[in-house]
């Protein structure tokens, strides 16, 4: 007989896996953090740093098993469908690094969106330290993921198959049941650590603007792409991101883009005239075509560097941080915060981030996700619509 779960149960599982709960967080480390005793608050920061490592460490693990499904998912079309598809999301991305550069960096600058200077007051040690390494880098992942689908694909053989169901399921299980569970305690140790430094106060204060600032230019840049591709038609622009809409509002509630593909790929198909590209190219780019986290993580970063006190990055500087991030991009894990974790290393060696701006971009980052999750999933069905203007001069004209 099926277990019946009482719906209290539902809906407060439901609760822990949203922002709401970061959301309490905060409340709860900003108004009685002062009186949690000192040796908790260094053991909960040195648990979290801890997950984090042992997050980065399988990263590479997900991302191969990712990229090689993915690959192998394309068959006999792979290498004619990777030489336009790939190249064109890298365009995308960039795009979508450069729009956020130019119109944000002017306004933090400026100052028409303040943000106070975030200088801790005392630094939180942490109870223990324990570094990690994974065993490959992410990139080199990501290469071989590539590498083994497209052999795959042409040699065909029923092994490739089953070691790509087994490490799809490996894959899914540390996803699922070993990283999303420790989420919340992973954000919990960083959110004690900006409030023991005096940070947090200011960060929930300071940043509401800024959330504003990153959907404004998200959704404002992906609505002029798809008014160019129809035809400057507001009004069939309109259409197109009503037929979005359903997708959008999943992405924004479940904070998973995964979870929206089904409903993205109904709306694209509303949206094209070749309906059978969505099937593919959906699924195909939905880990590494999210041009809502080109807007949000760079604006979050270029917001941290202004409070604490950095000057902003020049062009070519930041064409360096483009370059990592549109390869990161392969790399980013489908989790609330996969992200910005896949980024912290690359704002560290490219920006300089400290300690504090790396735990400070990581907890914002958390807040931001459900703008940052809908602005992608409507990037998804924004690629299929330009992804088909390339496909039929490419392949319909060959």
């Amino acid at each position: 007989m099926k277990k019946i779960v009482p719906v209290k149960y539902v809906r407060l599982k439901n609760f822990l896996s949203l922002p709401g709960f970061v959301l309490v967080l905060f409340v709860m480390a900003l108004c009685f953090g002062q009186y949690v005793d000192l040796s908790l608050k260094r053991q909960l920061y040195a648990l979290s740093l801890t997950l984090k490592d042992l997050i980065v460490f399988v990263l590479p693990i997900l991302i191969f098993s990712f990229v090689f499904n993915g690959i192998l998912q394309l068959k006999n079309e792979s290498l004619k469908v990777i030489l336009v598809l790939v190249p064109l999301v890298c365009l995308s991305n960039f795009s979508g690094f450069w729009m956020a550069y130019i119109f944000a960096a002017p306004i933090l600058e400026t100052g028409l969106i303040t943000i106070s200077q975030l200088e801790p007051q005392q630094q939180l040690v942490p109870a223990w330290e324990y570094a990690l390494s994974p065993i490959i880098k992410n990139d080199m992942a990501l290469f071989l993921g590539v590498v083994a689908g497209i052999v795959g694909n042409f040699t065909k053989a029923p092994a490739v198959d089953k070691i790509n169901k087994n490490l799809n399921v490996c894959a899914e299980f540390i996803l699922k049941k070993l990283i999303c569970p420790v989420l919340p305690v992973f954000v919990m140790g960083f959110i004690i650590k900006m409030q023991h430094e005096g940070t947090l106060s200011l960060i929930i204060k300071e940043y509401a603007a800024l959330l504003g600032l990153v959907a404004v230019l998200a959704y404002g840049y992906m609505f002029i792409v798809i008014f160019l591709i129809s035809q400057r038609s507001f009004k069939a622009a309109a259409e197109k991101f009503r037929n979005m809409l359903p997708a959008v509002i999943i992405g924004l509630c479940s904070m998973s883009s995964a979870a929206a593909i089904p409903t993205t790929i109904i709306g694209s198909q509303k949206n094209l005239e070749n309906r059978s590209i969505a099937n593919f190219v959906v699924p195909a780019t939905a880990n590494m075509h999210l041009l809502g986290d080109c807007f949000a993580l760079p604006i979050i970063g270029l917001a941290l560097m202004v409070s604490f006190g950095q000057e902003l990055p020049s062009f070519g500087q930041y064409a360096i941080f483009t370059l990592y991030g549109i390869v990161a991009k392969f790399a980013a894990a489908g989790i609330p915060g996969g992200s910005a974790l896949v980024f912290v290393p690359i704002f560290e060696s490219v920006f300089g981030f400290s300690a504090p701006m790396l735990t400070a971009i990581t907890a914002i980052y958390v807040l931001f996700d459900p703008i940052a999750t809908s602005s992608n999933v409507f990037g998804h069905g924004m690629y299929a619509m330009l992804f088909e203007k390339v496909y039929k001069k490419v392949f319909k004209a060959a």
